[in-house]
């Protein structure tokens, strides 16, 4: 059997309210050359049953992979999807969100006139937390500056430093669905999603931003996505300082990776602390829903409790704590 044009990768963990109305999606697709890899990462709702349920439906493309243990994220189990899947391209749908009929044709076409590394959907439909998806709830996104939509698929500058300028004025959405990869380029570059129980997705967008070759946006419409404020990066936590510490611990793992990485590219100093400050700034923009009516000495002595915990990574605490610290200094 001919190994199929695209892999669909799905993260499981804990979606048996949505898990099917995902899968019908694809099923809907008027491309019909694909396989489906669900990855389930121990779920302990009835998720695998749901899934199981379709099986027949899919005709042998709908493949279930398990993890041994939950990893507490996605992004490991989308890493089992990429080495498993054996399309030419690969593209992922978060559990509780659908694609377009249209979708995958439009990405395939678009991969192949360009000899694409990278597709990237620049709008999305979105639906707010459980309702039902239909024509008067959805809504349409922009995944980037209005002013810059693109009326046509169009290739994306070959120059790295005005990628990273561009995407830093929010040109990319750093989120891994909407986009269509080409497999070998994956494997190739060793891109995959580093262990975090959220933002796993940003190294993986910016790496697969500055390797690719052919990057192409598109002006179409491919997914529909589900906003639910319990997602593990906005869900709620028990208490402020435990927010605050596991998204320290994201920051400074993803801070690491990315000066890391853009060592490697050899960016001119002033470019890469231009990253990595820009990517601080996101990280704290998420983060500051767990400042809501906190008094500013009670959130320093959380910061400075933190940043000495001997348990984050080294080289990006010392980033973080750099950060804050000329932040403060430059303060007019």
């Amino acid at each position: 059997m001919d190994a199929p044009k695209i892999s669909v990768i799905i993260p499981l963990y804990n979606a048996e309210r949505f898990i099917r109305e995902c899968l019908i999606s694809v099923l809907a697709s008027k491309f019909k050359d694909y396989e489906v890899l669900v990855v389930d990462d121990c779920s302990t709702d009835n998720s695998l049953a749901e899934v199981r349920k379709l099986l027949p439906h899919f005709d042998g493309r709908l493949k279930i992979f398990s993890t041994e243990e939950n990893s507490g994220g996605p992004g490991i189990p989308r890493n089992i999807g990429i080495k498993n899947s054996s399309g030419k391209y690969v593209t992922f749908i978060d559990n509780d969100d659908m694609i377009l009929p249209d979708a995958l044709g439009i990405f395939f076409d678009v991969a192949e006139f360009y000899d694409a590394d990278v597709v990237y959907a620049e709008k999305c439909l979105s639906v707010k937390g459980d309702e039902k998806i239909s024509g008067k709830n959805l809504q349409g996104v922009s995944n980037v500056k209005t002013e810059e939509h693109v009326a046509a698929p169009t290739l994306e500058t070959f120059d790295i430093s005005e990628r990273i300028r561009r995407d830093m004025a929010d040109m990319f959405l750093i989120l891994p669905w909407g986009k269509f990869y080409r497999r070998d380029f994956l494997l190739k570059n060793e891109i995959f999603f580093p262990q975090m129980e959220y933002a796993e997705d940003v190294t993986f967008c910016f790496k697969c931003l500055c390797l690719a070759k052919n990057y192409v946006r598109i002006p179409h419409v491919t997914n529909i996505h589900r906003f639910r404020m319990d997602s593990a990066g906005l869900k709620v936590t028990n208490s402020r300082a435990e927010g605050i510490r596991s998204w320290l611990d994201v920051l400074t793992k993803n801070m690491s990776e990315l000066d890391n990485f853009t060592r490697r590219l050899d960016l001119e100093p002033n470019l890469r602390h231009e990253v990595l400050n820009y990517y601080v700034g996101v990280h704290f923009k998420i983060m500051r829903h767990f400042f809501q009516n906190a008094e500013p000495h009670e959130v320093h002595k959380i910061f400075y409790d933190e940043l000495q915990n001997p348990a984050l990574n080294l080289a990006g605490k010392n980033f973080v704590a750099a950060y804050l610290f000329a932040e403060k200094f430059l303060e007019k």
